[in-house]
């Protein structure tokens, strides 16, 4: 994996060097109202990314994630994760959150927006999918800025705090994505 920059926030990949840093994110309480984030310890966690595979690229699965931080910053903003299956690696699952002080400023777009780019150039998907909870309308705004189509409600799709949840399925097509990157590069032009 590599480290991703857009306009104001440099994405670093986690690794065992960086996952401390993600492990403080996410005891961020507030992270669990609209996910279930592992119930580990941190050396279960540790060990867990230790394991992960370390690069991202066509044919590979297994769980890819960065820490968000803004271009020349240190503090980290929160994360964004690519979950490939292993038996389906066409396509992934993507995941995001940003802790509360940062929320509100377009932070999770453009890191959203970055990851979708990155697995869309470097894995050649056919799709992409997200869930959230239909009252997580900030989240919902995210994947409708990133071109994600609102595919429906999935009764009892995840679970958060161990109950299950209904949640909506967004996915984003690869000819979806061109198309736009397509439009993206017009609209420069002009």
């Amino acid at each position: 994996m590599r480290t991703l920059r857009t306009q104001r926030l440099r994405l670093v990949p986690v690794t065992s060097a960086t996952a401390p840093i993600l492990w403080q994110v996410l005891q961020s309480p507030d992270l669990r109202d609209y996910q279930d984030l592992p119930a580990v310890n941190r050396t279960q966690f540790m060990r867990a990314i230790a394991a992960r595979p370390a690069r991202l690229q066509p044919g590979s699965g297994g769980r890819y994630e960065w820490l968000i931080h803004f271009s020349r910053g240190a503090e980290a903003l929160g994360w964004v994760s690519l979950r490939v299956p292993e038996t389906n690696t066409s396509s992934a699952e993507i995941g995001y959150s940003v802790v509360r002080e940062y929320r509100g400023r377009g932070i999770a777009s453009e890191a959203v927006a970055a990851i979708v780019d990155e697995g869309f150039r470097c894995c050649e998907f056919r799709r992409i999918r997200a869930y959230c909870l239909p009252e997580n309308h900030a989240s919902r705004g995210v994947l409708v800025h990133a071109g994600f189509t609102d595919e429906g409600v999935l009764p009892r799709g995840a679970s958060v705090g161990g109950k299950p949840v209904d949640v909506i399925v967004h996915t984003l097509e690869r000819q979806q994505w061109l198309d736009g990157v397509t439009r993206s590069r017009q609209a420069t032009r002009s």
